[in-house]
C-alpha cells in the first residue's frame, strides 16, 4: 500500500486557515518562512500508513489524506504529538478545530509554487499508475486488462461507479429471470424424455429447488445492497464537494452538482428502507 499525498486544494485550504502558525496551542512558529519556504509539517491525525500513530485500519486512503484528518505543526510539535497516549484522535481533532476557528477570516496564502511542489509527488504517482496499467500490466497485450485511468476526475470515478452498479443490477436481474424459468425448463426436459411434467407435483413447493429459486437473494438481498451502495455514493459525493467548494467557489458546475446530490441524499435519508 502506498501513501497518498494530500491534494492541492486540500493543502490550500489547510494553509488558508492556519494563520501561518503551527496549530499546537500557544505555538506561534511560522509554517512558511520569509523566503516562502514551507518549514512546517503536514501531519495526520490518523496515520497514513500501518504502524503509524493512531492508524485506523477501518479507514481508507482517501479519508487519511482528507482535510479533516490533516493539520499543520512545526517539527517539534509534530514529534511531541506522536505520543498517542497523550494525543488521541479526539484531542488532535479539537486542537485542529480550535486553531482554525482563530484564523477563519485569515488572508494568509502559501506561495503557490511551494504548494504545487507539495502535491507534485501525487502527479508523478498518477502518471505511474497509467503507465503501469497501460504498458506494464502483466496482460497488457491481451486486451483484457481492466482500465485504471490515473488522471480521471472525482466525477469520472463516481460516474463510473454508478454505471458499474447499473451493470451489476442488470446482471442480477438476468439471473433472476433465469431462475424464474427453471421450472418451465425442467418441464421441457421431462417432456423430452417422455416423462409427465407433474411428476413432482406432490412435493411441497418449499422442497422443490426449481420453484422460487434464490427468492430471498433476488427480492431482498439484491435490492437492499444496491440501495445501500447508491446511498453511500451520494454521501461520498456530498462530503467531497463540501470540502472541494471551500477552496473552489468559482466552479459553477461543481456548485450545481453539489445542490443536486444534496437533494438526492436528502431524499435517500427520508425514504430509503430495508426490504424485509
Amino acid at each position: 500500500m502506498s501513501r497518498l499525498t494530500p491534494k492541492t486544494e486540500t493543502l490550500r485550504a489547510l494553509f488558508a486557515r492556519s494563520g501561518n502558525q503551527c496549530a499546537f496551542p500557544g505555538c506561534t512558529q511560522s509554517l512558511v518562512n520569509e523566503k516562502h519556504k514551507f518549514v512546517g509539517q503536514v501531519c495526520h491525525i490518523e496515520a497514513a500508513m500501518p504502524g503509524g500513530e493512531r492508524y485506523n485500519a477501518n479507514s481508507d486512503d482517501e479519508n487519511r489524506r482528507s482535510y479533516g484528518n490533516l493539520l499543520l505543526f512545526c517539527y517539534p510539535h509534530h514529534i511531541e504529538t506522536n505520543d498517542v497516549e497523550e494525543y488521541s484522535v479526539e484531542r488532535l481533532t479539537n486542537i485542529k478545530n480550535d486553531h482554525e476557528r482563530l484564523f477563519e477570516k485569515s488572508s494568509f496564502k502559501i506561495d503557490e509554487s511551494e504548494l504545487y511542489k507539495l502535491s507534485a509527488e501525487m502527479e508523478k504517482y498518477w502518471g505511474g499508475i497509467e503507465r503501469i496499467n497501460q504498458i506494464d500490466h502483466i496482460f497488457a497485450d491481451s486486451g483484457l486488462a481492466i482500465e485504471v485511468r490515473g488522471r480521471s476526475t472525482f466525477f469520472d470515478i463516481i460516474n463510473s461507479a454508478r454505471e458499474t452498479i447499473n451493470g451489476i443490477e442488470h446482471l442480477l436481474n438476468t439471473l433472476h429471470e433465469s431462475d424464474k424459468a427453471l421450472e418451465q425448463d425442467l418441464e421441457s426436459l421431462l417432456a423430452m424424455k417422455g416423462l409427465p411434467k407433474d411428476i413432482f407435483s406432490n412435493l411441497p413447493y418449499c422442497q422443490n429447488p426449481f420453484i422460487n429459486r434464490n427468492w430471498e437473494f433476488h427480492n431482498l438481498g439484491t435490492l437492499n445492497w444496491l440501495q445501500r451502495i447508491r446511498v453511500d455514493l451520494a454521501h461520498i459525493e456530498v462530503k467531497y464537494l463540501e470540502e472541494y467548494l471551500k477552496t473552489n467557489r468559482g466552479d459553477l458546475a461543481a456548485k450545481s452538482r453539489f445542490e443536486d446530490v444534496k437533494k438526492q441524499l436528502e431524499e435517500y435519508a427520508r425514504t430509503s428502507v430495508h426490504i424485509d
